[in-house]
């Protein structure tokens, strides 16, 4: 019959063992295996909502849209709510929607925002690549929940951010954005459709 001890021990060892494969698991996940998950979604399109957190508000400011994302073509990022806006990243550059339809290009648009907008179409891509000249990196977790934590690296986007937190599973589903002088935006993605046919406005919109 084990004694008291003997039990004791099998469970120490028990419970180092599963720490082990935990973190086995957890070594395994690379950034590398991070993009070629990402870099898989030729499209992404779904929900988005925002909350910045600004330090002279009590209540943090809300907005809601959506998002469509071709990996070949760039990327749409839709505001509906409290004020519609609509812009378009591609190759070619960053333009808005105006009044009319028409495409103009976005020359007032702020560093932060910049970034932001491009840091998520290069996440949603898969584009991992790109951050590392300007972030330092830090993954944790596994294909099917995943944290990425990137600190600016360069002198500009120090004077931005404090630090970007992203998690994931399949895709972004959550991005944490800490400014250095204290304010804070939390993006939220729902009803992710990956791989799914985009529709005829949004394809046409990224076309032309």
């Amino acid at each position: 019959m084990p004694t008291i001890k003997s039990l004791l021990s099998l469970l120490r060892m028990t419970v180092v063992l599963a720490l082990t494969l935990l973190c086995t698991a957890v070594q395994a996940f690379s950034l590398q295996d991070l993009q070629k998950q990402l870099s898989a979604h030729q499209t992404v399109q779904g929900d988005v909502q925002q909350k910045r957190y600004l330090r002279s508000l009590e209540q943090p400011l809300l907005s809601q849209g959506q998002f469509v994302m071709a990996a070949d073509k760039g990327l749409l990022w839709e505001m509906r709510s409290p004020i519609a806006s609509l812009i378009r990243i591609t190759p070619q550059g960053m333009m808005h929607q105006d009044g009319a339809g028409r495409w103009q290009p976005v020359q007032q648009q702020g560093a932060g925002s910049q970034t932001q907008i491009r840091l998520f179409m290069d996440l949603l891509s898969g584009n991992t690549r790109s951050l590392s000249g300007q972030f330092t990196q830090n993954l944790q977790g596994d294909a099917k929940g995943w944290t990425l934590t990137l600190d600016p690296a360069s002198a500009v986007l120090k004077q931005i951010f404090q630090r970007i937190t992203i998690r994931g599973s399949r895709s972004v589903d959550q991005v944490t954005l800490a400014e250095t002088q204290g304010d804070r935006t939390e993006i939220l993605f729902s009803n992710l459709r990956i791989n799914q046919p985009l529709p005829p406005a949004a394809q046409d919109a990224l076309e032309r």
